[in-house]
C-alpha cells in the first residue's frame, strides 16, 4: 500500500490531513487487491482528519466499507492494477473519492435502491436477509448504505477503460467512481473573530 501527497507544516488543521506528522491537503492512497486488509485499516487510522459533522470512526468505517467491496470485486474479477482513494480537503468539506478496476455491479440486485434514503431502511427487513442469503452470508449490502447515512452527499459513477461514464453492462465496465464528501466544521475552541475560517468550515 502506497501513499502520496504534498507536505507542508504552516497549514490550518481545519483544512488539512494528517499523515506521519506532515500535513497535506490531499493525500491518496493506493490499495493492492492483495493487500492484508489489516495494514489497510492501520494506515486510514494513521491519517489524522480534520473535525467533521458527523462521528470521525463513522466516515473511517463507511471507507472501509466501501475499500473492501472494492478488494472483493478485484480479487473475483482476477484484477491486479491497484485501488486508488483520494482524501481531500476542498472549501471546507472532506472529500473522499475510491476509483477501482472491479467491473462496476448491478445495482438492482442491492437490497435496496440507491436513491432510497438510508435512515428509512430496515437492516433486519426480508430484503437485506435474502440478499446475504444469496450471497452465502459472504455479502451484506452494508457498504452503501452506511456511506449514505454518514456522508452529506453519495455519488457513484460506472467507468469504462477510458474513464469515461457509462451505464453499468456485464464484461464492459471497467469498474466504478464512489465520490463521497461531508462538511468540515470548527473546532470548539475556535476564535469567534476569525471570520475566515467560521466562513470556509460553515459548509452547506
Amino acid at each position: 500500500m502506497s501513499r502520496t501527497g504534498k507536505g507542508t507544516s504552516d497549514m490550518d488543521s481545519l483544512e488539512s490531513l494528517q499523515m506521519n506528522g506532515k500535513q497535506s491537503r490531499t493525500i491518496r492512497l493506493s490499495v493492492s487487491p492483495q493487500a492484508d486488509f489489516r495494514q489497510v485499516i492501520h494506515t486510514l487510522e494513521a491519517i489524522v482528519l480534520p473535525p467533521v459533522r458527523v462521528n470521525e470512526e463513522h466516515v473511517r468505517f463507511a471507507v472501509l466499507e466501501l475499500l473492501n467491496n472494492s478488494i472483493r470485486a478485484h480479487r473475483e474479477k482476477g484484477e491486479q492494477r491497484d485501488i486508488s482513494i483520494d482524501l481531500t480537503i476542498s472549501d471546507g468539506r472532506l472529500v473522499v473519492t475510491i476509483r477501482d478496476f472491479g467491473g462496476g455491479f448491478d445495482t438492482g440486485k442491492l437490497p435496496y435502491a440507491l436513491e432510497d434514503d438510508p435512515s428509512r431502511l430496515d437492516l433486519h427487513s426480508r430484503e437485506f436477509e435474502e440478499y446475504q442469503r444469496r450471497n452465502g452470508f459472504k455479502r451484506f449490502g452494508m457498504g452503501i448504505y452506511v456511506a449514505k447515512k454518514t456522508f452529506d452527499d453519495f455519488r457513484l459513477v460506472f467507468l469504462d477503460d477510458r474513464d469515461r461514464p457509462m451505464s453499468w453492462r456485464p464484461g464492459e465496465t471497467a469498474g466504478t467512481l464512489i465520490t463521497l464528501s461531508v462538511s468540515t466544521r470548527p473546532a470548539p475552541d475556535a476564535p469567534q473573530g476569525n471570520e475566515g475560517s467560521s466562513e470556509a468550515a460553515s459548509g452547506n
